[in-house]
């Protein structure tokens, strides 16, 4: 059959042929729950049955002397008895016995082997389909791993294909954490302690037929009572004057039975078959568990399953929680297979290390690692612990990997970055992602600087100086590149869109940058921007104002950009974490004043800045109440309080009860405030009107339904349970002045005594411009000779430069000498 060469150790009771019409039901029934399903090309479903069939051949492995003693007895039966529990014995023919073993065994590996080459051939036509419509120049992030491994995720050639790496990695590593029983060695030793707990120990009163192989091959068959069985070969020692410290015993599983111990309970009742062989063929296991070491002995043959059921029964790990999973590993981290152990020797080292780990079931301890040395060539796929470390997966990487390269490194493509390693895979990702192994050679170490300090970082050649800043979490706005040796270079944008092997003059060389932080201040009046690069921070705001080559002595303050405070002349800047500024003049800030029950706090703000960034700037977890009855909502800027100085707040614990929103349909905006029942309607027209920045001279509040409200009335008085309520501004203005400033125009309500001054101030309130700098601007009256008009006069004195009956008049604000 092509298989024979596996069973030439399987005694002949379990070699008897099956009957030809037996054999004919059997493959009849193999083909219809086996190889005659249509699978819809889905290898998932096909590698499900392989692992089917696989596991039943281990099971029978374990069970052939049972079978041996039980070979006139049907096959399925037996099995029964044994709690072995596969679908694929309810395809076996009740007629076949256990002698037919051999012959059976071989029928499943036949059905297996087809079943693999119909999921190769699967594989194969999905590369073929790749590669008849991919382009491999214009898609070099497509990876053949999205087809024949469909478990990774197709977005990582889009998503991850990093452009700066231009080197062609050794090898490409998909990662992803996996549960325990990915392994399927894990999964049957953990199938195997479940079963064990169910077993019934094997008690032997009667003397059982041991067969003996001596040294020079000759087998005899002893009769010996199992509780003497140590002592009997400790009596066929000396008879025979064998060497105790050359020779060994060896049962049929391959392991050393240690008869100069006085325990028979060391042998296993259904083994019936040892051999004496020399103890130099002996390989040593040593298996790492809860900080002890425990040694076992066996021959080449013997397999990894087999020891670790000795360990699991001598150390009575059966009763472990089934929640627990036992988790095997060698010295790299990696996960052992089943296998004879003879594949995991070395030339340098006859002892193999085995590590235990106990794993929780619901847990993901393992971490699946595809190499990929070509695009088009499959897989290959291990298992690695998740405290394993990258040096460890190095060191295993050195026993497959081109010899010819000295050294590598781990790239983490998503984040481009180096992967220490010291690292171990689980704080590596929780998730799956994709990692180049990239020859050092490809690696530029570089030298970052600024102030005192220097970080030395291995980078890929090919990598932009703009995306190693982003590694390293710079904003290339917030700083200037200098790249420093014998000619000092100040690095443009463009310059940062270069590779870092752009600035070495050769392979060895290591590339020197200083960073220079930015500070970037942005004047309040004409919002000029005025960038200034330090190698130090450690200047006071005084010395950074002298920088800035503007008269200190008309922009003296400095406002930090997030909360609009202004910031102490004496103050370091290396305190104060920002690079981003405000420029202002005095007349363009505001005293605040917070009295708290403890102290009274004094600060100083711009006047465009909210209540919000007072809030922040505190961080307050109180109110701030004004003038005693209302407390502003944090969206208002204290420009509507800068008539008196300092402007003055008290912190309280609890907001006040009523909230009203006032609406002023005019510009589209409403405010909002807290305040009392007992708060009147005139006094809510005043709160509106300072908060709106209006002439309380023309305007009234109104309710829905309710055109005019006396001043007298309180909410109270409206309802007494009420928590909100909303009222109307609205204009009672006959006349309006429209005024234009660069791009904004500004409509306010006037009368025929309206000084132009008044009407000059209210604009430039609005525009959050102060007041005091009123004589920096020019009024001209938009009729057909653009009429200069004096900050004397009244309306009516302008009105008559329009016609009859003109309600708006049409005037522009500008700046002298714009």
């Amino acid at each position: 059959s092509g298989f024979q060469h596996l069973f030439t150790d399987i005694p002949p009771l379990l070699r008897v042929r099956i009957d030809s019409q037996l054999n004919h039901e059997l493959i009849q029934q193999l083909n219809n729950n086996i190889l005659g399903i249509n699978y819809n090309n889905d290898r998932e479903k096909i590698q499900m049955k392989i692992q089917t069939i696989t596991e039943f051949l281990s099971e029978l492995k374990t069970i052939e002397d049972n079978l041996q003693q039980q070979s006139t007895q049907p096959l399925v039966q037996t099995c029964g008895y044994l709690a072995i529990d596969n679908p694929i014995l309810s395809w076996i023919p009740d007629k076949i016995k256990c002698e037919n073993y051999v012959e059976l065994y071989i029928h499943l590996i036949r059905a297996r082997s087809k079943l693999q080459e119909q999921k190769l051939n699967i594989e194969e036509q999905k590369m073929k389909l790749w590669e008849e419509n991919s382009n491999f120049e214009d898609q070099q992030g497509i990876r053949l791993h999205q087809y024949i491994n469909p478990q990774y995720d197709r977005q990582i050639s889009n998503d991850l294909e990093n452009k700066d790496i231009q080197s062609t990695p050794l090898m490409t590593i998909h990662l992803r954490a996996v549960p325990c029983l990915s392994s399927v060695f894990s999964q049957q030793i953990h199938k195997y302690r479940e079963e064990a707990m169910a077993l019934e120990p094997i008690i032997v009163a009667k003397p059982q037929k041991y067969f003996i192989t001596h040294p020079n091959g000759e087998s005899k068959p002893v009769l010996w009572k199992r509780e003497a069985i140590c002592e009997q070969f400790r009596k066929l020692f000396d008879v025979k004057k064998y060497n105790y410290d050359s020779l060994v015993v060896v049962d049929k599983n391959e392991m050393v039975f240690d008869f100069t111990k006085d325990n028979y309970r060391l042998s296993d009742p259904s083994i019936f078959e040892y051999h004496i062989i020399e103890k130099q063929l002996l390989i040593q296991t040593q298996i790492h568990f809860r900080a002890q070491i425990y040694e076992y002995l066996t021959t080449s043959k013997c397999t990894m399953s087999t020891i670790i059921r000795q360990f699991i029964d001598s150390e009575q790990l059966r009763s472990l929680s089934s929640a627990s999973i036992l988790c095997f590993v060698d010295q790299y981290g990696k996960c052992f297979v089943d296998e004879t152990i003879n594949n995991f020797c070395t030339e340098e080292s006859k002892t193999i290390s085995i590590f235990v780990t106990e794993e929780t079931l619901d847990g993901n301890a393992l971490h699946e690692l595809a190499c990929q040395y070509k695009k088009d060539e499959i897989p290959m796929i291990d298992l690695f612990s998740s405290t394993a470390k990258w040096q460890q997966i190095k060191f295993w990487l050195k026993t497959i990997i081109d010899p010819s390269v000295d050294d590598y490194v781990f790239f983490m493509r998503e984040k481009e970055i180096i992967i220490d390693d010291n690292r171990i895979l689980s704080t590596t990702t929780t998730e799956s992602m994709i990692i180049d192994v990239i020859n050092r050679n490809s690696l530029s170490k570089v030298i970052l600087t600024f102030e005192t300090n220097n970080q030395t970082v291995d980078v890929l050649k090919s990598m932009k100086i703009s995306s190693l800043l982003n590694l390293m979490g710079i904003s290339s706005d917030d700083c200037v590149l200098v790249l420093t040796g014998e000619n000092k270079l100040k690095l443009t944008e463009d310059d940062l869109e270069k590779s870092v092997s752009t600035y070495s003059s050769n392979e060895n060389d290591v590339l020197h940058l200083q960073l220079l932080i930015s500070i970037q201040i942005t004047k309040y009046d004409d919002k000029e921007n005025i960038n200034i690069p330090l190698s130090n921070r450690n200047i006071t705001i005084e010395q950074l104002l002298n920088l800035t080559e503007k008269s200190i002595d008309v922009y003296k303050y400095l406002a930090t950009n997030d909360t609009k405070k202004i910031i102490n002349s004496n103050e370091k800047l290396s305190n104060l974490n920002q690079t981003k500024f405000i420029l202002v003049q005095e007349n363009e800030t505001c005293l605040v004043s917070i009295m708290k029950s403890s102290n009274n706090l004094q600060q100083r703000f711009v006047v465009f800045a909210t209540l919000a960034d007072v809030y922040k700037e505190n961080i307050l977890h109180q109110y701030l109440m004004y003038s005693t009855d209302f407390v502003p909502s944090k969206d208002i800027q204290l420009l509507s309080f800068t008539s008196e100085s300092p402007i003055q707040f008290i912190a309280i614990d609890e907001n006040l009860p009523i909230t009203v929103t006032v609406q002023n349909d005019e510009v589209n905006k409403s405010i909002q405030f807290n305040c009392e029942l007992s708060i009147t309607v005139e006094r809510l027209y005043a709160i509106a009107c300072q908060l709106f920045s209006l002439n309380n001279e023309y305007y009234r509040l109104t309710m829905e339904d309710v055109e005019s409200i006396d001043g007298d009335v309180s909410l109270k008085d409206i309802d007494e349970n009420m928590s909100e309520i909303s009222f109307k501004i609205v204009s009672i203005a006959s006349q309006y002045c429209s005024i234009k400033y660069l791009n904004q125009i500004i409509r306010l309500p006037c009368c025929g005594d309206t000084s132009v001054m008044t009407i000059v101030k209210e604009v430039l309130q609005k525009l959050d411009k102060p007041a005091d700098n009123i004589k920096a601007y020019d009024l001209i009256a938009l009729d057909e000779d653009q009429t200069e008009i004096d900050f004397d006069y009244v309306i009516d004195d302008v009105i008559g430069l329009f016609p009859n009956g003109t309600t708006t008049i049409s005037l522009e604000l500008k700046k002298k000498n714009d």
